[in-house]
């Protein structure tokens, strides 16, 4: 067997096998999904990687020259500037190979953990499906720490209706006024969740919780959301919920998705419905606009959103893992 750079030795028909082969494309755990939409998608996300510096593609090749598994990471830039130092994640993780699944995939985090220490990674992460299982043991036998498990939970708007607001007086679109109300209230909220940033010890507690900050800041500037609820009460912005539309991924997908981002509520504000409305008026933007999906994650042992989503119609869809590497452990 050998371990290659698919980028720079790409072997003949490598993109179609993946595409074949690899069982979590995009969108694998939405039924609405089609197969075709998923190949289209993993094909276009396939183009990305390769046209991105910042990345590797990995293949497994046996020694009769099959592709029998492929691993892809890239740096991910936001945080290595946010922490100050090197931070590269590891997205796709995969081998199809029954008879020798766990040794491609063990050699494929070999692999990877190789490429860290060449490109000067000092934490490499993994976001991993917990379905694949062989991934996760080849990590966890490699030395990768679990950070969180993260549930993912789906609104179908094409088969559930939308529950009416409780406190509709309290809640409006975001205005882009509202951008230091909503940073002050991110600076305040949300040190008690079980986060992979709080919950790593190599990482600063402070810095953890500026990452909230810098994330509802630039959602306010667009580049991470396209539509904020706010929930207002006397003048005061009490909280908010943002989201990103996707809508078909520029034609590649037959649903049009979007996914909940960040939320907060002031804690005197809590257990009113207040939560659950800014929840509602997000899928009533999405609905104005014949979307079909909106899905939402967090940890799953961050237990109050998740009663907020099943209440508004919520399921869970799939969970994963965030594991962690540090190479100067």
């Amino acid at each position: 067997m050998t371990i290659i750079d698919l980028k720079t030795h790409p072997v003949t028909g490598w993109k179609q096998t993946v595409i074949d082969n690899y069982a979590f494309p995009p969108y694998w755990w939405i039924r609405g999904v089609t197969s075709q939409s998923r190949q289209a998608l993993m094909s276009q996300e396939l183009d990305k990687i390769l046209a991105t510096e910042k990345t590797r593609l990995l293949g497994y090749i046996s020694d009769r020259g099959d592709l029998l598994g492929f691993a892809q990471m890239h740096r991910l830039e936001w945080d290595t500037n946010h922490f100050g130092f090197e931070i590269w994640r590891l997205d796709h993780l995969g081998a199809w190979d029954t008879a020798r699944q766990s040794t491609v995939a063990k050699d494929l985090v070999q692999g990877s953990l190789q490429v860290a220490h060449e490109q000067g990674c000092q934490n490499l992460q993994a976001r991993i499906p917990i379905d694949n299982l062989s991934a996760i043991h080849a990590l966890e036998s490699s030395g990768f720490q679990t950070m969180e498990i993260q549930t993912i939970w789906i609104f179908n708007l094409t088969k559930s209706p939308i529950p009416p607001k409780a406190n509709p007086h309290l809640v409006r679109d975001f205005e882009p006024t509202d951008t230091e109300a909503l940073i002050k209230l991110a600076r305040t909220v949300y040190a008690p969740i079980p986060h992979r940033s709080h919950v790593d010890p190599h990482l600063s507690p402070k810095a953890g919780n500026e990452l909230w900050v810098e994330w509802i800041r630039n959602a306010c500037s667009g580049q991470l959301a396209d539509h904020i609820a706010v929930a207002e009460s006397n003048g005061e912005i009490i909280g908010y919920s943002t989201m990103k539309y996707h809508s078909d991924h520029d034609g590649f997908c037959n649903a049009r998705i979007a996914e909940l981002g960040l939320g907060a509520m002031a804690p005197n504000f809590r257990n009113r419905g207040i939560v659950t409305d800014v929840v509602i008026h997000n899928l009533e933007w999405l609905e104005h606009r014949q979307a079909d999906f909106c899905f939402v994650g967090t940890q799953g042992n961050n237990i109050p959103p998740q009663r907020v989503w099943l209440k508004v119609g919520f399921k869970p869809a799939m969970m994963r893992l965030t594991l962690h590497y540090w190479t100067n452990d």
